[in-house]
């Protein structure tokens, strides 16, 4: 190989490995318990249902298309 290609790859590592990461300061989220998720698990009833309803649902879906097609076929 080159040499060039050697020292160039050098300075490259070099670079990066002081380099600060970029973010934004503007965005700072807590670490707090049930903050970083997008729904409340304070109502217990409530979030049972919900995770039935969506789980159920992804489950029942497969077998509800398979009605619906041999429903078409008129094999039903």
């Amino acid at each position: 190989m080159n040499a060039a290609v050697f020292a160039r790859t050098g300075i490259r590592a070099r670079a990066t490995i002081g380099a600060t990461p970029k973010r934004s300061g503007a965005y700072h989220w807590t670490n707090d318990n049930g903050k970083n998720i997008p729904f409340s698990t304070k109502n217990k009833p409530a979030l049972a249902f919900g995770v039935t309803a969506y789980l159920g649902t992804g489950f029942a879906l497969p077998f509800v298309a398979g009605y619906w097609q041999a429903w078409k076929a008129g094999r039903v």
